[in-house]
């Protein structure tokens, strides 16, 4: 039985890793090789991901405490929880999708909330293909930045036509004089 000491720091600890977050992983260990999970925890450890194995009505409780009320049917058999950041909320998601390539059948996903929305543990390839926050940072950017290069081309494009136009006339006059 886990002493209350034991409860207050698991929830302490769980409480901290979701004060700030950016998106909840569920996964399924139950089948997990302890050189196993302990390779992938440090892989995980390496990226920054929280990773936590702990009682579900632990994680339950501080999921609700956290504003995530929708995981509760999930929260069932051996289940252990990554925390995304908000910088890099699917960097969990590629983490699990990389394992699961190096250790078919060991780590099945159970489910993934980001902002509100849950995914199903089927989708969690798509979820690892999503863009983190510096990759839409840059594809806005690019966005914003392209008309001005666009517009950029369109003005010169005529002008350097102009410019080749005269240079040519200038050479064959040169030749014929």
């Amino acid at each position: 039985m886990i002493s209350l000491d034991k409860k207050k720091q698991t929830t302490d600890t769980l409480d901290a890793a979701l004060a700030q977050f950016g998106a909840v992983f569920l996964v399924d260990f139950g089948r997990i090789k302890v050189q196993s999970d302990v390779e992938l925890r440090k892989a995980l450890r390496k990226q920054g991901i929280f990773y936590r194995v702990a009682k579900n009505t632990l994680l339950k409780r501080a999921l609700h405490k956290a504003g995530v009320t929708n995981l509760d049917g999930l929260l069932e058999n051996p289940t252990a929880i990554l925390v995304g950041s908000v910088e890099d909320p699917v960097a969990p998601a590629r983490a699990i999708v990389e394992f699961q390539k190096a250790n078919a059948g060991l780590l099945e996903s159970k489910a993934s909330w980001i902002d509100g929305d849950v995914f199903p543990g089927k989708q969690i390839g798509d979820v690892a293909k999503m863009p983190g926050k510096r990759e839409l940072q840059a594809q806005v950017i690019q966005l914003f930045l392209s008309p001005g290069a666009t517009l950029v081309g369109l003005i010169k494009g005529p002008g350097s036509q102009v410019a080749s136009q005269i240079e040519s006339l200038v050479k064959r006059l040169e030749e014929a004089a």
